[in-house]
């Protein structure tokens, strides 16, 4: 899927929260270094590129899928027990995400 049809598939909400996401994922203690990659698919780095183009796709379509549904998925089913820290980057809760991210994957993300 063109990228440029992806932002205009998905509601300002939706392209907001996998924004916010991404940046908790990049940002905040969710993931430890040593098993980001393990559990992300891609680098950190990778996934702070995403973020700062989102959501525009500047990387390869494998990493950039990888990026935010791997992102995504561990933010709402890792067990980080990090819940104020969810809030603060993720307000709109984990339904936002798992509802963002159904949406992606149907669209081929």
């Amino acid at each position: 899927m063109c990228m440029d049809s992806l932002a205009e598939s998905l509601s300002s909400d939706e392209i907001e929260t996998v924004r916010r996401a991404l940046k908790a994922t990049v940002e905040g203690s969710f993931f430890p270094d040593w098993e980001f990659e393990t559990l992300i698919g891609v680098e950190r780095d990778i996934v702070k590129k995403v973020y700062e183009a989102w959501p525009r796709q500047t990387v390869d379509q494998d990493v950039f899928s990888c990026a935010v549904i791997g992102s995504m998925n561990n933010l709402i089913g890792y067990p980080h027990r990090k819940e104020d820290e969810f809030a603060f980057y993720v307000p709109e809760g984990r339904a936002a995400i798992d509802g963002a991210s159904k949406h992606l994957t149907s669209l081929g993300v």
